[in-house]
């Protein structure tokens, strides 16, 4: 068994929502049903009010397994636009959450 991590930065993410999409097509999700969902957060700044896009697997999220087994990049991982997602042994998305202020790991053990 291993230690997977899905690692986003969300201050990159731009709320396109292709990793949803991505996910949908590579898994037959219902049109109710995501493995990974973005989120969006507004907030009040200064001086405006600020938007943020976080992307968060739900239950039906298995980090495409089969995928990573033929050597491949999760779906979400593969198909996002602003390359704000990373996934590997959870230890080393952990450092990399280490160097980045806004960002969420995720981990799995298969």
């Amino acid at each position: 068994m291993m230690n997977y991590g899905l690692f986003i930065d969300y201050e990159w993410c731009s709320g396109c929502h292709a990793c949803e999409l991505a996910c949908k097509q590579e898994h037959g999700h219902k049109t109710d049903e995501w493995g990974i969902r973005v989120i969006e957060r507004m907030y009040r700044g200064r001086d405006k009010n600020v938007f943020e896009y976080v992307p968060i697997p739900t239950e039906f999220c298995d980090f495409c397994m089969q995928r990573v087994a033929e050597g491949k990049k999760p779906a979400c991982v593969h198909h996002c636009l602003t390359k704000c997602m990373e996934f590997g042994p959870m230890e080393q998305m952990s450092n990399l959450a280490t160097k980045k202020k806004k960002t969420v790991v995720f981990g799995r053990t298969f």
